[in-house]
């Protein structure tokens, strides 16, 4: 027993395919799934302040570490990620943002 669609869409098990139903690959082919929304400037902006507070995050902890073992050689290189994370922040929120100055 195999699984088709009927005209109006009704999902039914048959021996055989009757005429005028079609099997799912066939369906999904004529009904495909609709492209999900694009994303809002706030959810991506939302995604980037995440994504932002987890680096700082890591690198704090790092420097934390640098700092405990008096490492100031990985100290000075932690501080150097931390201002390019800062500016590359800077750089993809304003780009976000002019994105949401388009779709207005």
């Amino acid at each position: 027993m195999a699984k088709y669609y009927s005209p109006t869409g009704n999902l039914e098990v048959w021996g055989e395919k009757p005429e005028n139903y079609y099997t799912v690959e066939e369906w999904q082919e004529m009904h495909p799934a609709p492209e999900p929304p694009e994303p809002t400037t706030d959810e991506k902006l939302n995604v980037l302040d995440a994504q932002y507070e987890a680096d700082k995050e890591r690198l704090r902890k790092a420097y934390q570490d640098a700092m405990i073992y008096g490492d100031t050689d990985r100290m000075e290189s932690i501080k150097a990620d931390l201002a390019a994370l800062d500016a590359q922040y800077d750089e993809d929120y304003a780009a976000i943002e002019s994105e949401g100055d388009d779709d207005e």
